[in-house]
């Protein structure tokens, strides 16, 4: 008796553990399916504590029944522990092989992602060795294939100074006048408005939003590698934050839009690993820039 309760107990302190390390795995079917397999057999287990061990009186055995009556149970519920242990022994297996996958996908994300800095990094020093005049191109005329293009500060030095010293000091009134701007269409203020967010306040809990804005100001003006630029920069300053998919998202269409298929596979790539369960309304979109990079 004191053996089987023995075997309770390790089973008992087994159970929790793995379901920890299963909770901590991606929200697979395969995920989920083991944790429901581990819930059941803890109830099973909570149950057979629940006996004590046998059909009443003291969990060490000080039972007021005959002995026939703990002959009779006595077999099947060493048959019970001995099931429960091996049920435990192959969840175990099945958490380490869920482990496995889990850092093998991992590895996958950051690869994906490095290469996706790597085009970024690229991308910016071409942006900032190309600061002259474009060759064939006219000023303001939209960029062309090989031309150097304008850099992610030129928008902001080139608005007018009145703008400027009209924008709001305190970051929420800012933020909400350069939402209010792009409500309007007047991209080139709400551009600006966020970036002085961005750039002066940029411990402000507004500056998250501010930076996404000024992505998004940048795609709605057509200057889409600068954009790619802005929506890198959103997502590197909050990985897991609320415009985290969608600034993947911007990435790619902008770099599709650029030319850079390549990359904006690996970002969408990126985006399905890390966000397998995107926002409402987005996986049409992802499809969409996805088709248009000839992603296969």
């Amino acid at each position: 008796m004191r053996q089987k309760l023995f075997v309770i107990a390790t089973v008992a302190a087994l159970l929790p553990l793995a379901q920890a390390r299963a909770q901590s795995m991606i929200q697979s079917q395969e995920g989920i399916a083991l944790q429901n397999e581990i819930d059941q057999l803890q109830s099973q287990l909570q149950q057979l504590q629940a006996n004590g061990g046998g059909n009443g009186g003291s969990s060490l055995g000080g039972s007021s029944s005959p002995a026939p009556s703990s002959s009779g149970g006595s077999a099947p519920d060493q048959g019970v522990v001995a099931s429960l242990v091996t049920q435990v022994q192959q969840l175990q297996s099945q958490v380490q092989d869920l482990s496995g996958k889990v850092d093998e996908l991992q590895n996958q994300v950051n690869t994906q992602h490095d290469a996706s800095e790597k085009e970024i990094g690229d991308l910016k020093f071409q942006m900032g060795g190309g600061s002259g005049a474009a060759p064939g191109g006219a000023p303001g005329a939209a960029p062309q294939a090989g031309a150097a293009p304008q850099s992610l500060a030129a928008p902001a030095q080139s608005a007018p100074a009145t703008r400027a010293s009209a924008a709001p000091t305190d970051a929420h009134a800012a933020l909400k006048a350069a939402l209010a701007a792009y409500a309007q269409h007047d991209y080139a203020t709400a551009q600006s408005l966020a970036q002085g967010i961005v750039t002066h306040n940029k411990q402000a809990a507004e500056a998250y939003r501010a930076q996404y804005l000024v992505a998004q100001s940048l795609t709605a003006q057509g200057k889409s590698q600068d954009a790619a630029i802005a929506y890198d920069s959103t997502y590197n300053m909050n990985r897991s934050g609320t415009f985290a998919p969608q600034s993947l998202l911007g990435l790619a269409s902008s770099l599709s839009a650029i030319g850079q298929n390549e990359a904006a596979c690996d970002t969408i790539s990126s985006l399905n690993s890390q966000f397998p369960t995107p926002p409402a309304g987005m996986q049409p979109r992802i499809d969409a820039v996805s088709k248009k990079a000839h992603c296969q």
